[in-house]
């Protein structure tokens, strides 16, 4: 967990996961029979922490962050509908608002062709100049869950809802309890970089002391092995 978090530290909108550890209370028996209460913990369960990654300002007119919770919604093949905080978008060939890797945002925003300038407001709206008149052509629309970690990452930084996560709440960009859109900006990834490698220097060292306790069991239970004998 920890080296892939540091491994998404320039991914957008990336959300970092924290280990669940429990103690390994449940005793189990030996091969001969007997009872045998292990020590120490085991990986329970993971969990995304989804809040708030810095916001860097780009300059690229279609790079949209989110400031405050929610998803932007992206239709995939076969017409699933996936959740993102990557808000690295850009036109395709119809003018469609997509993801860098030609998801079309949802529902579909279409800029006309002759278009002139282009600007999305704090509260979702794409407006845009055609004949020196501003119009909107589109609204971005984001959703929120009961449960955002119990959504499940699907690969190419996508979620889709789950049964933990509960179903998709979809309003526009600034409603009461959902996100600004940052114009020309993008949210990056919430790892702390020093947080993780104090974290990865501290599981290396309880990852040795583990090793030499494991040894040491090893070697007591040989000397009891030739005792007996």
């Amino acid at each position: 967990l920890i080296s892939n978090n540091i491994a998404n530290i320039q991914t957008v909108g990336y959300k970092r996961f924290l280990p669940i550890t429990e103690s390994a209370a449940m005793p189990v028996l030996t091969e001969d029979g007997r009872e045998w209460q292990p020590e120490g913990t085991y990986l329970a369960a993971t969990r995304r922490v989804v809040q708030q990654g810095p916001i860097e300002l780009t300059e690229r007119v279609w790079d949209l962050a989110l400031d405050g919770p929610g998803y932007f919604q992206v239709q995939l093949p076969g017409g699933t509908i996936a959740y993102t905080r990557d808000g690295t978008f850009r036109l395709d060939g119809e003018g469609r608002l997509v993801t860098a890797d030609g998801r079309p945002v949802w529902p579909p925003i279409i800029i006309p062709a002759e278009a002139r300038e282009v600007y999305v407001d704090r509260d979702g709206a794409v407006l845009v100049q055609v004949n020196g008149q501003v119009q909107q052509v589109g609204a971005i629309q984001l959703a929120r869950f009961p449960n955002p970690e119990g959504l499940r990452a699907i690969g190419g930084n996508y979620y889709v809802a789950t049964a933990a996560s509960g179903p998709a709440q979809v309003a526009q960009a600034g409603s009461p309890g959902y996100a600004e859109v940052v114009s020309q900006a993008l949210e990056m990834s919430n790892v702390d970089l020093t947080a993780e490698m104090m974290a990865l220097l501290v599981s290396r060292r309880a990852y040795g002391l583990s090793l030499r306790a494991l040894q040491m069991a090893d070697h007591m239970h040989e000397l009891a092995v030739e005792l007996q004998a």
